[in-house]
């Protein structure tokens, strides 16, 4: 497992965390703790990734008050997305349709999962009695799999940080918007070639396997000559890239 997250952002978050600490006046560090209530957040919205394009993006919530304007939040997420693509020739997937120009095509469906297990520092500023704005920073450990032919299963390690705001809409309840950016990187899938046919020029049908070629961003089809095993151990590996914006909106509960 490794993190890709460029050292600056490493960097800039340890410095928001940081003065997120220094920047609470003095008198509210000696505010107890008991004074804010406990409050547990579910929420749900739109994420996008590098690779995997968009994502349904859900997560629940515990945040623990440290101070009047600081809490730490422990939270649980579920990010989903999936692919569908096509062959690219005259030809297609078997058991694919016919098309309009007579050649055939089927679409390949891949999905992948995500769950984050999130620890999030929130520093809020109030703009009135009812309004509050938010700066928050963090880090997250995901767990990921990658359904194609074969269910792969990966994890990773990366920060997140953002900025939000929340609405009072009772003594302990809060409507709460968020923005967020995540730098997040799965390593080391492989490719799976899906059983198929193509046209040649003379529209007879070859038997064989198609694979996708992250290079290009495009599927390729390769007659099955004996040695496709051979041929695709020779594949390089590909990540998944989850770095890209979340927009999550929801409702915290005070108790």
């Amino acid at each position: 497992m490794k993190t890709h997250a460029r050292p600056s952002v490493s960097l800039a978050l340890f410095l928001f965390l940081l003065g997120g600490m220094t920047m609470a006046p003095l008198s509210a560090q000696s505010d107890r703790a008991k004074d804010s209530p406990v409050y547990f957040g579910l929420m749900g919205g739109y994420g996008h990734s590098e690779t995997q394009g968009g994502m349904a993006d859900l997560k629940a919530e515990f945040l623990l008050p440290l101070s009047r304007s600081l809490s730490l939040g422990l939270g649980f997420g579920y990010l989903s997305g999936s692919d569908h693509r096509h062959g690219m020739g005259n030809g297609g997937m078997m058991g694919g349709m016919m098309d309009g120009q007579g050649g055939i095509s089927m679409g390949l469906d891949h999905s992948f999962r995500s769950t984050p297990l999130t620890l999030t520092a929130y520093l809020r500023r109030p703009l009135g009695h009812s309004v509050g704005i938010i700066l928050q920073g963090g880090v997250g450990y995901y767990w990921g799999r990658f359904q194609d032919i074969s269910l792969q299963r990966k994890e990773a390690f990366g920060p997140h940080f953002g900025f939000g705001a929340d609405l009072r809409i009772a003594r302990n309840v809060l409507v709460v918007g968020e923005a967020s950016y995540r730098f997040v990187r799965f390593s080391g899938f492989q490719v799976d070639p899906h059983p198929g046919f193509e046209l040649d020029d003379q529209a007879h049908s070859m038997e064989g396997f198609w694979y996708f070629d992250q290079a290009d961003d495009r599927y390729h089809f390769r007659p099955d000559d004996g040695h496709m095993d051979e041929f695709m151990s020779g594949l390089p590996p590909f990540d998944i890239s989850l770095n890209g914006l979340s927009l999550r909106a929801g409702l915290r509960f005070g108790f």
